[in-house]
């Protein structure tokens, strides 16, 4: 009975924090990344959403439209080759806000992607100016020196992701940012603070965060101080990325993916695979360079003019055609 309760109290609790959305206008569009492009198509059900995966294989010289509805098959003829399947992957998504306590952060999400009935992953991420970034944390609302982080992911892959075992956290002290890390437990989420000490300061933490439906933890059991803490970095602003308000911080040094500019459509999309896939790479280098050789013919005739056996070889070959040193002159 009671972890009945708990189940019943952590779900009224993150009924708060995450919330099922339509998709909005910010991810609408082809987004690019070193490895793939992710497309978000406009006017999709929010029910059936599909994600469109679209890989860039043979170091980038080829796309494959590796996940995509069935509809874009029916629309447009899927190109069969050694890279190519006959049918591609089908993933369905839906997404939830990402929120503090009090608020919606702006453009904080969880996107779920569903593989099939037992398979899915969730995918954490913030857009800010038309990019995508993996790797962020949110400020908390009372203390505004305290950066919860989340289940950094590996990216928006049409396969299943083993889920993060441990997830960060981040105190600024004026000059000095501490590093704290919280690990996967399977212990009752509590809504509480814990003590960080180093050099007779006190800070005040949170025991655990929940991430992409999972709880972490940084102490263990009912403890209230978090032991063996780490001694704090330099803290230097221009070392992360923010938002407007700092209520978000990026530690990613790029972005996962960049949106392209007016391509929002199907025809957008195919067309940005046929100007791929008509692209020729370039012949790759000689193994040897190229030069002139110089096989000293006249050493040749030389060695061989009293070889009565050569010589009936080569007038054999002057019946067929051409001397191979003739080709050079």
């Amino acid at each position: 009975m009671r972890k009945i309760k708990a189940f019943f109290f952590i779900l009224f609790i993150f009924s708060s924090f995450l919330s099922a959305i339509e998709i909005p206008d910010s991810l609408y569009g082809i987004w690019e990344g070193k490895d793939r492009f992710v497309f978000f198509e406009k006017n999709e059900s929010s029910e059936d959403a599909q994600i469109v995966v679209l890989l860039k294989t043979f170091y980038g010289w080829y796309y494959d439209r590796a996940a995509e509805p069935q509809e874009y098959a029916d629309k447009e003829k899927r190109t069969r080759n050694d890279a190519t399947a006959r049918k591609s992957e089908q993933v369905y998504f839906d997404l939830n806000t990402i929120s503090k306590a009090s608020e919606t952060i702006q453009n904080a999400y969880e996107l779920n992607l569903k593989y099939s009935r037992f398979q899915n992953s969730t995918i954490p991420f913030v857009i800010l100016d038309d990019n995508i970034f993996l790797n962020f944390y949110l400020q908390d609302d009372s203390d505004k020196n305290f950066y919860r982080g989340n289940a950094v992911s590996e990216g928006i892959k049409i396969s299943q992701q083993k889920v993060p075992q441990n997830i960060g956290a981040f105190y600024i002290n004026q000059d000095k940012i501490f590093n704290i890390r919280y690990w996967f437990s399977d212990m009752d989420y509590a809504d509480e603070k814990v003590t960080l000490s180093f050099d007779d300061n006190q800070y005040f933490v949170d025991k655990h965060l929940y991430s992409c439906g999972n709880n972490y933890s940084c102490v263990s059991g009912r403890s209230k101080k978090i032991r063996n803490v780490v001694a704090p970095s330099v803290y230097k602003e221009e070392d992360f990325i923010f938002n407007s308000d700092k209520s978000i911080m990026i530690l990613d040094k790029e972005p996962y993916l960049t949106k392209l500019a007016d391509k929002e459509t199907f025809e957008d999309f195919i067309a940005l695979v046929k100007e791929g896939n008509s692209r020729k790479a370039p012949d790759p280098a000689p193994l040897f360079p190229p030069q002139t050789l110089d096989w000293h013919w006249d050493v040749i005739d030389l060695l061989e003019k009293d070889n009565a056996l050569i010589q009936a070889v080569r007038a054999r070959q002057k019946a067929f055609g051409p001397c191979p040193r003739e080709f050079g002159k």
